[in-house]
């Protein structure tokens, strides 16, 4: 009779254990899909800002310093594009810092599971009956 409760139980633990092994198989697929979502996501901003930073927004920039510092420009009009341009580089910067944020939590996902997913699988052991 006590063998056969044994067996019982480590069936059930078999069953518990299996199922434990697909929910942590459909986290990782679903982790792995969110992470080439967010790869998309980053790749598109480094990309735009690439483009921006090394298109009109640094060379405007850039040509406007020389205008003024040349005195083809009056204060009024300097400071005017000067605070365009600020405002320009300021919302690159926040992006490039979003990006940033975006890469560290793709290497978190990228470097496997931890945390609550690591922790599930010895939850079964408290759940079994007590003698």
């Amino acid at each position: 009779m006590g063998i056969e409760k044994v067996v019982v139980e480590l069936n059930g633990f078999r069953q518990r254990t299996s199922m434990l092994k697909e929910e942590i198989g459909r986290v990782s697929r679903a982790l792995a899909e969110r992470a080439g979502q967010l790869n998309d996501i980053v790749g598109k901003s480094l990309r735009d800002l690439r483009e921006q930073l090394g298109g009109t927004t640094l060379s405007g920039f850039m040509s406007l310093q020389g205008k003024y510092m040349q005195g083809e420009m009056n204060d009024q009009d300097y400071n005017s594009q000067r605070d365009y341009y600020k405002n320009e580089l300021q919302g690159m910067i926040r992006r490039l810092d979003e990006t940033k944020k975006l890469m560290m939590l793709m290497a978190q996902i990228q470097s496997g599971p931890s945390g609550p997913v690591g922790q599930s699988q010895p939850q079964p052991g408290p759940n079994q009956p007590q003698r």
